[in-house]
């Protein structure tokens, strides 16, 4: 069975000030027998990491006073600074939305199915979110399915950002040099942009509806 368990989470990224560290404070671990886990972000609707190994060490919730976080067990890879995984873009170029403002963010928790895995649901522009994340079979990674309910005109998805961002074959991406593969899996026929952002690259794709895409590490 799987393991969920909230808590704070800090993060060895740079924040918004170019300051080391930050803190998830409603952050969902959630564990598998696969020993792949991850960290979702509620404030966000979005993944913040995943790791392979053992789940969490949570010494520091209760040790002494205690601060209310956990620890991951195992070999980490962050996703960078916490950020939406959608957002709505005047262009393909524009900038990727930093905070809530005007997207009518509201986080509305999960439902976990009979293997206890869950399945997050917010809403973001009017529209109904469904982020169903699975570990793939044999523990090669993580399968994300994304549900959106009368999406919004130029939507996007932001699947990916590093230093590199490389297509090795079609619908297959190199992220940082090895440190993970993305594989989009089906987009509605919608076409990924790797694009230029602030001397970084991200990869995005419109949303029409349902998108599924996959984490290989």
């Amino acid at each position: 069975m799987n393991t969920i368990l909230r808590s704070f989470m800090d993060l060895p990224v740079e924040n918004e000030k170019g300051r080391s560290g930050v803190r998830v404070v409603h952050a969902v671990n959630v564990g598998s027998p696969e020993k792949v886990h991850y960290t979702y972000d509620m404030d966000r609707g979005n993944m913040v990491q995943m790791w392979r190994g053992e789940f969490l060490d949570a010494t520091p919730m209760w040790y002494s006073r205690g601060d209310g976080s956990s620890r991951p067990v195992g070999s980490v890879q962050y996703f960078g600074q916490p950020s939406f995984t959608l957002a709505k873009l005047a262009s393909p170029q524009a900038a990727w939305v930093a905070d809530s403002a005007g997207t009518g963010y509201r986080p509305g928790g999960y439902d976990t199915d009979k293997n206890d895995q869950p399945t997050f649901n917010y809403q973001l522009y009017g529209a109904n979110v469904k982020d169903a994340i699975r570990v793939m079979e044999g523990g090669k990674g993580l399968r994300r399915e994304l549900t959106v309910q009368n999406p919004v005109a130029n939507l996007y998805a932001r699947l990916a950002g590093g230093s590199t961002i490389e297509e090795v074959s079609r619908n297959l991406y190199l992220i940082d040099g090895k440190s993970y593969y993305i594989r989009l899996d089906d987009a509605g026929g919608a076409k990924p942009v790797v694009r230029d952002a602030n001397g970084r690259k991200e990869l995005i794709v419109p949303v029409s509806g349902k998108l599924s895409y996959s984490i290989i590490f």
